[in-house]
């Protein structure tokens, strides 16, 4: 097989699983996003990994999931796959370096996370943007969980980088650190029957935020620098726990919702609320702005701002859409390993 065989079956996995890199704003905390980072020349190695692609063996080597992951995208290419077996673990969790491909600017790193004394990790875990790579380059990375074997308790990631300039990284260092995971996730695209969507103010009371994480929208950059939030009026409802609808009212004829996410820095709560009629059409946000109205940051909010000025709403039906998790997993996993050209 040769390297450009390769180079084309790796880069089919990147087609199905790796979604492109949600927009944000630089210098925003709290906003979700697969990120962009500039990151200086990696401390102290941790641990030291060089991959070869000549000797076959997952099976053999006991990584019977990876094995099978990789046969469905290539026999030939996990045939020649040799695993790197070396490791980092914490907190009852084990992290494995368990392949890399790299060509060029592109480079492609398998790694799994294994719970090896519980029961932590399902197919919904996600490494939270708690991630970084460490490089001596500027670069831009996505990490997508591709899988997840139940008898083994262990999810597979597929990390993939980008040097901007697009000059080679073969041969660079690099160091790849997580500090937490979020598992127990649950997804709902739901009515939000118990809205009630008659009587809302058109002179709400606002106040000023402390803080603005960020948000966004097609009309965000025009709400951002003027923004005033509803002021909080109690639970108006609660479609799902650990979600809240806090208040909604029209703002300078705009329709602001508020939606109270509990603990968000340790759920990950997240979502959006959008109308729907029978015929399918939908509305969604212009805008929305995530925020602070107390000063320890602690309550937060997103405001989601719509504008229905052609839109007779009674003929429309709310629909939120939730993710939530309630299983946070905190530790400090480090793995620094060069990025080696696959021989032909």
């Amino acid at each position: 097989m040769t390297r450009r065989n390769i180079s084309d079956a790796i880069s089919n996995i990147s087609n199905r699983h790796i979604e492109e890199a949600a927009d944000f704003q630089i210098g925003k905390k709290g906003v979700r996003k697969h990120f962009i980072m500039r990151r200086a020349v990696a401390a102290a190695a941790t641990i030291m990994l060089v991959f070869t692609m000549s000797v076959p063996a997952l099976a053999a080597a006991d990584y019977e999931p990876a094995y099978n992951l990789l046969y469905k995208v290539s026999p030939t290419i996990a045939q020649k796959l040799k695993p790197v077996r070396m490791s980092c673990e914490d907190n009852g969790i084990k992290f494995e370096v368990i392949s890399a491909y790299v060509e060029g600017s592109e480079a492609k790193i398998f790694i799994s996370a294994q719970d090896i004394d519980g029961d932590k990790i399902d197919e919904t875990t996600d490494l939270f943007d708690s991630y970084s790579i460490n490089t001596p380059f500027d670069c831009s990375s996505s990490c997508e969980n591709i899988s997840y074997d139940t008898k083994t308790k262990t999810a597979t990631f597929l990390i993939s980088i980008s040097q901007w300039n697009e000059q080679d990284i073969i041969g660079e260092k690099i160091t790849f650190r997580v500090s937490e995971m979020l598992s127990n996730k649950q997804e709902y695209d739901m009515v939000l029957s118990d809205l009630d969507m008659n009587n809302i103010s058109t002179a709400p009371e606002t106040v000023t935020p402390t803080h603005i994480f960020g948000g966004s929208g097609t009309n965000y950059s025009e709400v951002e620098n003027n923004f005033r939030a509803l002021k909080a009026t109690g639970i108006l409802y609660s479609p799902v726990e650990g979600v809240d609808i806090t208040a909604m009212g029209y703002v300078d004829g705009d329709l602001h919702i508020q939606v109270r996410y509990e603990n968000v820095l340790k759920t990950d709560n997240h979502g959006y609320i959008y109308f729907q009629n029978n015929e399918g059409e939908k509305i969604t946000c212009n805008a929305n702005v995530e925020f602070s109205t107390d000063s320890e940051y602690q309550e937060r909010y997103v405001e989601y701002i719509y504008d229905l000025s052609d839109i007779e709403l009674a003929e429309y039906d709310a629909y939120g859409y939730f993710v939530t998790s309630d299983t946070l997993i905190t530790g400090n996993w480090s793995v620094t390993f060069p990025l080696e050209m696959v021989s032909p």
